[in-house]
Formats: C-alpha cells, sequence, structure tokens
C-alpha cells in the first residue's frame, strides 16, 4: 500500500519503490516480492521488519463431465507459511531473508484420452499426492550514492526437486531521482528425482535430471508531471536440460507415452506499468501490461488493474483484477492421434491455449509500528477468456481460490 501523501504533493520515492517489482528476474527474486506485495509497508523507514503470512490455496474440483470415470475428482491444496525479516546493516546497506515452508496434497492431471465421441476427458493420478517444500531467499543491497547494487541467492528443496538460484541487480538513480536505469542478470539450477522413478510401475520414468536457467533484464523509470510513474522492462530467459513434466503421460494412437518437451527454451517478455496518484482521493492507481512470446509457440498477454485506497484510522483497501491470454505451445495437443516425427508430445493445460479472469481483494489495518492485512483471490480459466478461438479446451484447466492473512512488526 502506497504511504499517505497530501493533496498536490509532489509524487515521493515511496512511491517510485510501487514499481520496483516490474524489474524483478523472473524465477529469482519473485518470491520475495509476492510475499511483499501483500505485506503492508512499515509507517516509516525503520530498522527492522518482521513479516509473517499463511495462506491457503484450494484448487476447484474437476466436475464428473471433464473425467474419464465421469466422476468429480479433487485438485491440489497447498497450506504455505511465508517467514521475512529484513533489517539494515549500516546507513546504506540492507538485507532481507525470506522462508517459505508449503504443505501440498491432492490429485493431478495425469493424461487425457477421447471419450466415445472423440472429445478429450481427463485421467488424474489416483490417490492423493502428498508433498513438502522448504525455500530459503537472501537479497543483500548496498546503496552508493545514486547506485544501489543487489546480490541474490536463494534455494528450494522438495521430496523430488532441489533448486539453486543466485543474481546480481543494480539500478542508477538520474534526473535529480526522476529517471531510474534497472538491470540484472541471474542464473538457476535445478535437480528432479521423481517417485518412482525407472520403477517396476513406471519402468520409463526418469530416475533423474536436471537443467538451468540463465535471465536477465533492463528497464527504465520515469516520474511524468509529479503524480505519474511509467516503466517499461525487458527481460530474457534461457532454459536447458529437461524441461519435460516427469509425471505426466500423454495418449498417443491408443497408447501412452511419457511427457518429451524441447531441451531448450527462450522466452521474452516485456512489461509496462503505469502508477498514478490521485491526491484527491488519496489513492494510487496500478495499471500494467504484460507481452510474453517464447520459441515453443507460445505467446500471452498479462493485463492487471489495481486501485490502492488509503482509508481513515489507518486502513486501506485494494482492490485488483487481473487478466490473461495465451496460445498453445506448438507441439501441444489434448491427444495425438498418431506419433510425431519430431518425437515431441505434451497435452499439459498449462501449454494448452486458454485465457483466465482473476478477482482478489486485499485490507490493511495499521497498529502504530504492527501491520495486519487479509486477502481473497477468485481465479477461474477457460476459453471464454481467451482472446483467439478455442476450438478444444483442455479438460484440467484450473480454477483456485487463495485465502491469506499476514502480520508484520517494525522496529
Amino acid at each position: 500500500m502506497p504511504p499517505k501523501n497530501s493533496p498536490g504533493a509532489p509524487l515521493n520515492s515511496a512511491l517510485l519503490a510501487l514499481t520496483a517489482s516490474a524489474l524483478a528476474i523472473p524465477g529469482l527474486s519473485a518470491q520475495a516480492q509476492g510475499l511483499a506485495s501483500d505485506a503492508m509497508p512499515p509507517a516509516q523507514h525503520d530498522n527492522t521488519l518482521l513479516d509473517f503470512r499463511s495462506s491457503y490455496y484450494d484448487e476447484g474440483h474437476i466436475p464428473g463431465g471433464k473425467t474419464s470415470n465421469g466422476q468429480s475428482s479433487e485438485r491440489y491444496d497447498v497450506e504455505s507459511q511465508q517467514f521475512r525479516a529484513a533489517t539494515r546493516l549500516g546507513p546504506q546497506a540492507d538485507l532481507t531473508a525470506d522462508v517459505t515452508v508449503e504443505t501440498m496434497s491432492g490429485a493431478s492431471p495425469w493424461f487425457i484420452i477421447p471419450n466415445s465421441k472423440g472429445a478429450p476427458v481427463q485421467v488424474m493420478s489416483g490417490a492423493s499426492i502428498h508433498d513438502f517444500r522448504q525455500a530459503l531467499q537472501l537479497r543483500a543491497n548496498q546503496r552508493f550514492g545514486a547506485v544501489t547494487g543487489s546480490v541474490l541467492g536463494g534455494f528450494s528443496n522438495e521430496r523430488d526437486y532441489r533448486g539453486a538460484n543466485g543474481g546480481l541487480e543494480g539500478s542508477w538513480d538520474l534526473n535529480n531521482k526522476l529517471t531510474t536505469l534497472s538491470g540484472g542478470a541471474g542464473y538457476t539450477h535445478d535437480e528432479v528425482d521423481p517417485t518412482e522413478g525407472q520403477s517396476v510401475r513406471f519402468p520409463t520414468r526418469i530416475a533423474h535430471a536436471n537443467n538451468y536457467e540463465v535471465n536477465g533484464y533492463a528497464g527504465l523509470a520515469q516520474v511524468l508531471g509529479g503524480e505519474t510513474v511509467l516503466q517499461s522492462s525487458v527481460s530474457f530467459t534461457y532454459q536447458n536440460g529437461y524441461l519435460s513434466d516427469p509425471y505426466k503421460l500423454v495418449y498417443v494412437a491408443g497408447n501412452t507415452v511419457d511427457d518429451a518437451r524441447p531441451g531448450n527454451r527462450r522466452e521474452l517478455a516485456w512489461i509496462t506499468r503505469l502508477r498514478q496518484n490521485v491526491a484527491a482521493l488519496d489513492a494510487v492507481v496500478h495499471l500494467d501490461y504484460r507481452y510474453y512470446h517464447d520459441d515453443w509457440g507460445i505467446t500471452a498477454h498479462t493485463a492487471e488493474l489495481a486501485w490502492y485506497q488509503t482509508l481513515p484510522r489507518s486502513w486501506a483497501l485494494v482492490p485488483r483484477v487481473r487478466w490473461y491470454s495465451q496460445s498453445a505451445a506448438d507441439f501441444y495437443q489434448p491427444y495425438y492421434n498418431a506419433a510425431q516425427n519430431n518425437g515431441l508430445y505434451s497435452s499439459d493445460y498449462r501449454l494448452s491455449p486458454f485465457g483466465a479472469l482473476s478477482e482478489s481483494l486485499s485490507v490493511y489495518k495499521r497498529f502504530g509500528s504492527w501491520n495486519l492485512s487479509l486477502r481473497y483471490e477468485h481465479y477461474s480459466s477457460g476459453s471464454a477468456y481467451s482472446i483467439r478461438s478455442i476450438e478444444v479446451e483442455n479438460p484440467a484447466l484450473v480454477n483456485f481460490q487463495v485465502f491469506s492473512a499476514g502480520i508484520a512488526k517494525t522496529f
């Protein structure tokens, strides 16, 4: 939530900070910023911040009309606990640590088959899956006058997955802090050890695999007219290694084969964000647009509108709506009537064409140095939200809701 500004006051550095998340390296510091986006900032720049957030993610059931056995099927539930600690290391340096612990359970989509009429229906994984994830992300910032440098690093660990990342970021304030140039680069390495890999039950499932990701971005933020900030950034990501899903199968000409995707992927994203201070209403409007394209053939558009409203007695309200639409990967099909010459197969709904709409509402309350927050989000996906005509909708498209509550203390 932006700080309270007096009517007619010029846009200050705290409002400029609201644009910072657009310049994040995808997959590197997104976790930390996801926590920060729901947390109310401290009343002033104190030396230490402690922030705890608990969230519950609930995927809607797949209706019986979309499953192979004609019965409604449960999906994933995730309970997440996030903790952030941020402190100054000196007058020009600070350190932030984010810890995430998640418990996941439920059933997941396995593969798709055609029914008697040729329509795709989903086969689920069957028995409930249980998993546990732990993640740590660190960020150190050092300011050198108009220049700020940052070092980032972290890891994530699950029963069948381990990942580590690191990166460097920097920003340079120009034109009396009305212009900011930013850039950064990062590296991520993942290892996958699937459950029951190369077992009697799943003899073709891999036993071990790894991949890596290199990414970078460059961005520009500009204060316009004292009440407006416009920011634009471009990011590029290259992935290499095992990028398939070891737990998914694909129906090909009457048989099932393992999910098989290309061994590399190049992604380009362009993000533009507008922040408009509405001094008469003591509010700030956020308007974001993101264009995405990769060499798997997916093109996506995202638009988001949010209203950050300050209310009397240290309350704040943030309604938000987000729309998304993407095309399908070149090698994606719900199921395959014949083998493909390139050997690539995937029926993953995340690679299918679809659109989505989400609405959320966040409520904040400040009690001196304590900050409380509540948030609810509802997400729906389907062909109705897509800008493209979709002839065959993937039966596993997800709908979910998220409930979260947080408390923060500054010292």
